[in-house]
């Protein structure tokens, strides 16, 4: 994992999700929530849970904003860029509209910063390697920084089987072979029995944080 990560993906893809279990399971002590165009599943809601892990939250400046659709975005989001001991994980709202906000950091993009394309094909948008492919260079186009690699969280929440992720690592691995870019994570729920074996980069087993058990 590169000193910082952002995480971007098509809205509902549960990039949100993969950026607060990142940061708990790999101790990352600075989590920035970019999400400014979506109130819903937004990482700036696990406050208390991430300060807990010792984990500093950044998003609006604005107090008691949790809830708000606000575009502003606190200054100490910079902090990780100035300070070269720092790691963090930058949590973007989905698609082109909330991929804009990584201009912001255009100039401060170096090797040491990666940009991950969430991907669940059980969504819409992203069902296919050429959807997958069309929403990778949205968000290129929109953000004007390149993806440097995949996520696969192809699921179903609780009701994920192996074979549903399996399904999505086969189409994750034919936008990898076209695109050149690696898959970096596969993801799972945290009390499925899978085969690690089988999967294609880092697994990620995932608790439920942002999701509410009626969901």
């Amino acid at each position: 994992m590169k000193r910082i990560t952002f995480i971007t993906g098509h809205y509902g893809s549960g990039k949100s999700e993969c950026s607060a279990n990142l940061a708990i399971q790999k101790k990352i002590p600075f989590l920035v929530d970019l999400d400014i165009v979506n109130p819903y599943f937004r990482t700036r809601e696990l406050e208390e849970l991430f300060a807990s892990h010792q984990i500093e939250t950044v998003h609006s400046s604005i107090k008691k904003s949790i809830g708000s659709d606000l575009p502003y975005i606190d200054q100490k989001a910079f902090l990780p860029f100035y300070n070269k001991e720092m790691t963090a994980i930058y949590d973007l709202g989905g698609d082109g509209v909330g991929a804009i906000l990584l201009r912001q950091f255009e100039e401060w993009i170096t090797e040491d910063v990666d940009l991950l394309l969430c991907i669940n094909i059980y969504r819409e948008e992203t069902a296919t390697v050429e959807k997958i492919i069309q929403m990778k260079n949205l968000i290129e186009g929109k953000g004007g920084i390149r993806i440097t690699g995949l996520i696969n969280n192809s699921n179903f929440l609780r009701d994920t089987t192996e074979e549903d992720i399996l399904l999505g690592q086969k189409i994750v691995k034919e936008v990898s072979g076209m695109t050149g870019l690696p898959i970096v994570y596969t993801s799972y729920y945290q009390s499925m029995t899978i085969h690690p074996e089988y999967y294609e980069g880092e697994l990620l087993p995932l608790a439920l944080y942002l999701r509410k058990k009626w969901l």
